[in-house]
């Protein structure tokens, strides 16, 4: 023990000489404080907090060029079992076609403090492993080893990249507290950047400075890096998870965009551009703007056997829509430009989003409608920033037809949605509308709402140890959507959304309309369930635990808005068969409210002799709400789940009438 005691002190002091900090910020080395810290006390509740995250991008020289090397080492401090899931680590990397990033030099360690002892516990890189998760994007992934509540983990790697586009943002906030956040850039006369930061006004703090008194040759010319380095601290965790686009679209965080790349010879080419000369990059490429072209010549033969010519514009649109959803599949991935040629895209008969939305697009066009691509961002990609019109803020391609002087997006990558339902995935603020001489964006959201129904009939059983329950469920619109994606081909998977694991033989599901996509999903099912009893009282949830039942708004105040996605509906109503010889014991108080946020009703009639009627509504008017309304959207969340999780309560009629 006198000699842990006394190797803590020595890392004290060597900690305190090098660093004059809290913590040492360098890899393989540690200090009593990190096992000390068993909470984080700006943030108590945190089930781990990051102690640092330093990053550094840099460029290096090789025969094909410049790359861009970008280096990191962060240290994790885990004081629950609920942090362990921090020691999941994963490291994206870009690869297209045979040209990819390359994550080299990966180390890590955990660190467990044991009987006056640092135990370290190195990570063997070669059981991390790589999943793709679009066309492009793959993930590193690997688990520390020998991680448990008190451990404190690092990790260390750089990644060579080839492509500059793909110079490494930087975000400082994380979802779990940061204490130190510092990223450095070093940047050379060829390539010019511009950074965008986001969630703040400044950093706390900043300096630039030459790397370096000697000069690296490139050609006939000798530069110098210039190194900008940005540093926070204290940063707390973005906790504002429920109800938005992408979390990447409100933490702090430093973008870093490839805006001009300056030749040797003083020539210039300009990547960061213009709205109007982006469009007609867009319109000039053999993935995009010729891709609709050629997809317009190859359709018309397929437009004629179609026999649409004579319909009108309206009804033309919905069945070349139609046939695109069902003749060709979507592939998963999500990209601006077509894949494939538009010869293999038939061939194949599968494609990503541009692939079969731009074939759409030449569709349309062949058959006399007017019809433009608009590219997006989807809702995981983040919010596209109009001040900068660079594009790799694009990751998707919808329709925008123009049809009897309605403006119609459309996307055919899902067969289960109806005639102009684009995805959620894309709702996701605006698009710009791909065409000759204009710059246009079109928001995209939806127009209708969205609902789920529930009709419950509940008796209870003769023995008074259950209750039999029917019900009805209907869905529309998006709710429709989702429920068809999941269970349509799946009873079973239904009946557990349903029924739970503990579903019972006699418990039944009969289809009512499942597949027809122009109606809404509608399931009867049937099943029995345990009754609460104290005493001679029945106590009955009306609602079946279909209900929320707690509110997912949870923090004090909000920085970002409230992002329902599309407007929501739901209803509930419950008739419950009064037990021979019982009475409600009280009446459940009806509740109203109506205004331009929000409708919710409840209401219980007691008239029938033998039953009792309870009718539940909810409906959110808007599909986002603003900063200044959660409050209040929160306090009407309140009121749902109290109100329609009242129970009814049921006593022995000591008088009955006659």
């Amino acid at each position: 023990m006198k000699r842990a005691f006394i190797f803590i002190c020595c890392l004290v002091s060597i900690f305190q000489i090098t660093t004059g900090q809290n913590y040492v910020h360098e890899f393989g080395k540690f200090s009593s404080e990190e096992f000390q810290l068993q909470k984080y006390a700006k943030d108590p509740s945190a089930e781990a907090v990051v102690i640092y995250d330093i990053g550094k991008s840099f460029f290096t020289q090789d025969i094909d060029g410049f790359h861009v090397v970008f280096e990191r080492i962060m240290k994790i401090k885990i004081f629950n079992k609920a942090g362990l899931k921090w020691a999941q680590i994963s490291i994206p990397y870009y690869q297209e076609g045979n040209k990819y990033e390359k994550i080299i030099d990966l180390k890590g360690n955990t660190y467990n403090y044991e009987n006056g002892q640092v135990r370290i516990t190195a990570l063997d890189p070669q059981n991390a492993y790589s999943e793709k998760y679009n066309e492009h994007w793959y993930d590193r992934k690997f688990a520390m080893p020998d991680v448990k509540e008190g451990s404190v983990i690092e990790i260390s790697y750089q990644i060579n990249s080839p492509y500059l586009f793909n110079f490494r943002n930087w975000k400082f906030q994380n979802k779990i507290p940061v204490i130190y956040s510092e990223y450095t850039a070093l940047m050379i006369p060829f390539y010019e950047y511009i950074n965008i930061l986001q969630g703040v006004g400044k950093v706390d703090g900043f300096r630039s400075y030459e790397t370096s008194s000697s000069s690296s040759p490139f050609g006939a010319i000798s530069y110098k890096d210039v190194a900008y380095c940005y540093v926070m601290r204290d940063l707390p965790a973005f906790k504002d998870e429920s109800f938005i686009s992408s979390a990447d679209d409100y933490i702090i965080k430093l973008d870093f965009q490839l805006a001009v790349i300056h030749h040797p010879d003083g020539s210039a080419i300009p990547v960061m551009t213009t709205w109007p000369k982006l469009s007609q990059d867009m319109l000039d490429n053999d993935s995009f703007g010729k891709y609709v072209y050629n997809s317009k010549k190859r359709s018309k033969e397929i437009a004629d056997t179609m026999q649409t010519a004579s319909k009108p514009a309206f009804e033309k649109a919905k069945s070349i829509e139609r046939f695109v959803k069902s003749n060709y599949n979507w592939n998963g991935y999500s990209d601006k430009y077509a894949s494939k040629s538009v010869k293999d895209f038939l061939t194949s008969k599968t494609g990503n989003c541009a692939d079969i939305n731009l074939f759409l697009t030449g569709m349309l066009n062949s058959a006399g409608i007017e019809a433009y691509p608009v590219i997006l961002s989807t809702r995981n990609h983040g919010k596209i920033k109009t001040d900068y019109p660079f594009h790799f803020f694009f990751n998707y391609v919808m329709v925008l037809a123009k049809i009897d002087s309605l403006s119609i997006l459309l996307d055919a990558t899902e067969p289960i949605s109806n005639f102009s339902e684009i995805p959620s995935r894309c709702i996701n603020d605006k698009g710009l509308i791909i065409q000759k001489n204009k710059i246009e964006w079109i928001n995209i959201k939806s127009a209708s709402t969205s609902g789920i129904s529930y009709k419950f009939d509940l008796k209870i059983n003769a023995n008074r140890d259950s209750i039999n329950q029917i019900c009805r469920l209907i869905t529309t619109g998006y709710e429709a959507i989702d429920f068809r994606g999941k269970f349509s081909n799946s009873y079973k998977d239904l009946k557990i959304r349903l029924m739970g694991n503990n579903s019972l033989p006699g418990d039944s599901l009969k289809p009512v309309e499942l597949n027809q996509i122009a109606n809404p999903f509608e399931i009867d099912f049937s099943s029995k369930i345990p009754i609460e009893s104290v005493e001679d009282k029945i106590i009955i949830s009306p609602f079946c635990n279909f209900i929320i039942t707690e509110n997912p708004l949870k923090q004090l105040f909000r920085t970002c808005p409230i992002d329902l996605i599309y407007r929501k509906s739901y209803s509930f109503q419950s008739e419950i068969a009064i037990p021979s010889g019982y009475k409600l014991m009280i009446k459940p108080e009806d509740l109203k409210v109506n205004n331009n946020m929000v409708q919710i009703t409840y209401a219980t009639d007691i008239k029938k002799k033998d039953a009792v009627l309870i009718n539940g509504s909810y409906e959110f008017k808007k599909d986002v709400y603003g900063i200044l309304d959660y409050s209040e959207l929160k306090s009407y969340f309140n009121r749902i789940v109290d109100k329609f999780n009242e129970k009814l309560i049921f006593v022995k009629d000591m008088d009955p009438k006659i």
